[in-house]
């Protein structure tokens, strides 16, 4: 009688589903303390106490771990797997979006519970950026930011780092969706991911003066991304209109900022004729017929899509006395003088040996070749 009472009453127990639930305090990673964990902010992965591995060892939770996360002051609830057990004992770490997505604050309490979810098959993304469309290949950019994360929740808006830069993703559909968790695994399992425009983004036949994905309405291009053609063939100055541009700041300064004759290094005095020749000079460099020697100096302003590198060199006409100067400098030559020689003459060596035939005393070498000690 006992004996039968006592095995049916474990067939029960047997099939119980066990399951890890207990409550904690949540503070972000970045409070954590020990060596810095930056990398862990872009992934879904919590830290948990060793105590919660002393628990879960006990129970037959199945691999991997997955657990519903829910605020117990909001009733927001996401999931997330687990990284590691290192977390003080009462304290749970969060990833900084996780945090944001259940609306709470450091110290604020949690239940955490295990949960099983199943395998995603299809996940539908919208990138909180247009700065996503920079991205050359953003599925296998995705598919590596996924080994951080376990879960993908509907509504949830994660963050993943690409090349030095933070990208907001939020999750608008997941398959299988169930009612009552809109969560799916992605552990060891292929996903089929599709992208919704980005926030921010215009459709280029109906917006063309964006900066991503979209034609750019310049001057001297219309509405759509062909570009313009090639103006005719002439100056620089003709096809920028500068005449007109350059009479427009004249007309525009009031009153000239350096103002005073000029001055030559040599001292002497400017001539009214060289002044003349160069007002003409700028006439012919700018283009005008006359030239306001009162206006300011005012930057060139072109329109957006038009740049200007100057005009051709035309070399001033020098004056009468650089002129002067000049041949002058060409009929002296460069190099005047006697020259030396580091050799002995002949003429030298011929005295020299006449003296010694002579009579005369001879030179002493200045170095002797022996010599000799009594």
């Amino acid at each position: 009688m006992f004996g039968g009472t006592a095995q049916w009453g474990a067939t029960p127990f047997r099939n119980r589903t066990q399951k890890f639930q207990d409550y904690y305090r949540c503070y972000p990673i970045a409070m954590m303390p020990g060596k810095d964990r930056e990398s862990a902010n872009y992934g879904g992965k919590i830290f948990l106490p060793p105590s919660a591995l002393s628990k879960l060892s006990m129970l037959h939770i199945s691999y991997p771990m997955l657990f519903q996360l829910k605020s117990e002051e909001n009733d927001n609830v996401t999931y997330g797997g687990v990284l590691e057990f290192i977390a003080e004992e009462g304290r749970v770490y969060l990833p900084q979006w996780i945090i944001e997505t259940l609306d709470v604050g450091p110290g604020s309490l949690l239940e955490i519970s295990s949960c099983d979810l199943p395998l995603g098959k299809f996940v539908k993304f919208e990138p909180q950026s247009v700065d996503f469309l920079d991205i050359s290949d953003p599925r296998a950019v995705l598919e590596r930011s996924f080994q951080n994360f376990s879960t993908l929740t509907v509504g949830d808006v994660f963050k993943f780092s690409y090349n030095d830069k933070t990208y907001g993703m939020k999750v608008l559909e997941v398959k299988p969706d169930l009612e009552d968790k809109h969560s799916v695994c992605c552990v060891e399992t292929d996903i089929e991911v599709d992208f919704a425009p980005p926030v921010g983004y215009v459709d280029p036949s109906t917006q063309s003066d964006s900066n991503y994905g979209r034609a750019i309405k310049t001057p001297g291009t219309s509405g759509s991304s062909t570009p313009a053609p090639m103006a005719a063939a002439g100056t620089m100055a003709q096809s920028i209109g500068y005449s007109k541009l350059a009479q427009q700041t004249i007309k525009s300064a009031s009153k000239n900022t350096f103002s005073g004759g000029g001055q030559k290094l040599s001292g002497k005095a400017v001539k009214p004729e060289e002044e003349a020749s160069l007002d003409e000079h700028f006439k012919e460099l700018v283009g005008l017929g006359s030239t306001d020697t009162d206006a300011n100096p005012q930057p060139l302003r072109l329109p957006f899509g038009q740049l200007f590198f100057g005009f051709p060199l035309v070399p001033v006409k020098p004056s009468e006395d650089e002129e002067t100067q000049t041949e002058e400098q060409q009929q002296q030559p460069h190099f005047s003088g006697t020259g030396q020689s580091l050799r002995e003459s002949r003429k030298r060596k011929e005295r020299n040996s006449s003296a010694g035939a002579a009579g005369g005393t001879p030179k002493k070498p200045t170095s002797p070749e022996m010599v000799v000690i009594d």
